[in-house]
């Protein structure tokens, strides 16, 4: 049952202002009413018949009691203000909002008993009764909501049925206000490791500091022909007996890319599943990847497979990853877009599924950076059955090996993996390529 608390007119009560007005309003004579209109005729034509004045003065009562009944229903419902407010307005898969709906009354007299029917996502619509808001009052009705699936959910609109103390004529209020409940991905904590960046000539490999590291960071290689004397390494040199130089890391300001395939072939469902476990999986690991690296400060862009784009806070990419539902298209077009004017040192990271029916190969084209594009590459047929599917299996086999002829690193995920535990496997220089 929802609990509720009435906020009196002190200063440090909110203002009936603030409340959000009224929408649609419609005032009728209840089954009662039309049962005392009906009575009262009777009752009237019969004492005119038989000349009985007390069954004529009775059928008159009956007859006029509905109108100040309708104008006294009509004129305390003119007024009244519907609110809500979803606290808190953003939570993850798994927890728990809380709606408080608020009814002001701006007039100095009550409303006497309400009938509230409140739509909230995940059910059925919430139906419940509270006493009435006395004059220049407000009413505070706080319930909690149903636990949700990832999404974004309106709490409204709410409609309103009062009467008058006899029950002749009812009055339906609805609400124009709603609250909005955006249900965000679940996420799991990445380890600080460091991000591989292939050099331009491929020859070494440099480790920027993922949110640590600076100018003062140093590495070492074996020296060239052309280098300057002056950086060689003495200690180095003579611990491995050959000349290496002093190599100075610059502090990296390049960008990081996350690319999220969620079309719908890539990831069917059962006729009884509504959602895809492999595909929340999928937006979990991309939320994952895109918040740990915005939250160590990095330039990072996550882009679906629709064409939209978050950029660089966690907040931001939680929201939009919210709102990702399967696509029908069949071509990844809006991801190899995303790939194009990339720079040296981007790291790209694509969370994919490989299907007979759903193709990659918009992504085959080489990356501008040998070994900074990766790819976790979903078995989404391991989430709804267990066992093997030799065709879905030769079909992922085949995507993996043109990302991976295609200058991608390919590691595999399926049902029962961690991104967690895949994440220093997506960092690493080489990742092995045995089919599981």
């Amino acid at each position: 049952m929802p609990s509720t608390r009435t906020l009196g007119g002190s200063s440090a009560a909110p203002k009936l202002t603030d409340t959000p007005s009224i929408g649609t309003q419609r005032v009728a004579l209840s089954s009662r009413g039309r049962t005392f209109i009906a009575v009262g005729v009777i009752s009237l034509i019969t004492g005119m018949f038989l000349g009985v004045l007390d069954l004529q003065r009775l059928g008159v009562l009956l007859i006029v009691l509905p109108i100040p009944a309708w104008l006294a229903v009509r004129q305390a419902r003119s007024g009244l203000r519907i609110g809500h407010a979803v606290t808190p307005s953003r939570i993850v898969v798994g927890e728990q909002a809380q709606v408080r709906l608020v009814l002001g009354n701006p007039h100095s007299f009550g409303t006497g008993p309400l009938r509230i029917t409140e739509t909230v996502p995940g059910g059925r619509p919430l139906r419940f009764s509270v006493a009435g808001v006395r004059g220049r009052q407000r009413r505070t009705v706080a319930y909690p909501l149903p636990a949700l699936r990832r999404g974004r959910y309106t709490v409204g609109p709410t409609t309103v049925m009062a009467s008058d103390p006899f029950g002749l004529v009812t009055a339906d209020t609805r609400s124009t206000d709603v609250g909005e409940l955006i249900v965000r991905p679940s996420t799991v904590r990445l380890a600080s490791l460091t991000l591989p960046v292939a050099w331009r000539d491929g020859a070494a490999t440099l480790s920027h500091s993922v949110g640590s590291g600076g100018s003062d960071d140093a590495s070492v290689r074996e020296y060239r022909h052309g280098d300057d004397l002056r950086k060689i390494h003495w200690r180095s040199t003579a611990r491995s007996g050959a000349f290496m130089v002093r190599q100075e890391e610059r502090p990296w300001q390049g960008e990081s890319l996350v690319l999220l395939d969620h079309r719908a072939l890539a990831y069917p469902t059962a006729p009884a599943q509504p959602d895809s476990a492999a595909l929340e999986w999928a937006i979990s690991a991309a939320a994952s990847i895109g918040c740990h690296l915005a939250e160590r400060g990095r330039r990072v862009a996550v882009v679906t497979g629709d064409g939209d784009v978050a950029h660089d806070t966690p907040g931001a990419i939680l929201d939009m990853l919210a709102g990702v539902t399967p696509a029908l298209r069949a071509d990844v077009e809006p991801l190899a877009a995303a790939l194009a004017g990339l720079g040296r040192d981007a790291a790209v990271f694509a969370v994919i599924a490989a299907t007979p029916k759903s193709s990659v190969s918009g992504l085959l084209h080489r990356p501008q950076t040998p070994g900074s594009a990766v790819a976790v590459l979903l078995r989404p047929w391991t989430w709804d059955a267990p066992g093997h599917d030799l065709l879905a299996e030769a079909a992922w086999q085949s995507s993996a090996d043109m990302l991976r002829a295609a200058g991608w690193r390919v590691v595999p995920a399926e049902a029962g993996d961690d991104i967690a535990d895949l994440w220093p496997s997506l960092l690493s220089a080489r990742v092995p390529s045995v089919a599981r």
